[in-house]
């Protein structure tokens, strides 16, 4: 699973042209991906958080963030490491977010 964070101020300050050409960069890469490709879907920016025992709940995202998770890809891979290079071709990191690759345990 690569987990998409984005730069909070790359993604605020983009007008809705540039935002299209990221959707369109992102579907290139999807494309390019192959069989690799599983599935992925983009995140709302509201969230809630919920915490602890009593089960507190915060809204989100939170301003002092730098990043904001923007979405997820599930992609499939022989390896973590060959996960990790396949991300490494993310449009998500030209705009300086970040991908955190997760192997997703079998159950």
């Amino acid at each position: 699973m690569l987990i998409l964070f984005d730069n909070i101020e790359a993604f605020l300050e983009s007008s809705p042209e540039e935002m299209q050409e990221e959707i369109n960069l992102h579907m290139k890469w999807i494309e390019d991906l192959g069989d690799h490709y599983d599935s992925g879907e983009p995140l709302h920016l509201e969230a809630k958080n919920i915490k602890g025992k009593e089960k507190v709940v915060s809204d989100g995202p939170f301003i002092e963030a730098k990043e904001l998770v923007g979405g997820f890809y599930i992609i499939k891979a022989n390896s973590l490491d060959e996960a990790t290079d396949l991300a490494k071709g993310c449009p998500v990191l030209r705009l300086g977010g970040s991908i955190e690759v997760r192997e997703v345990m079998k159950m």
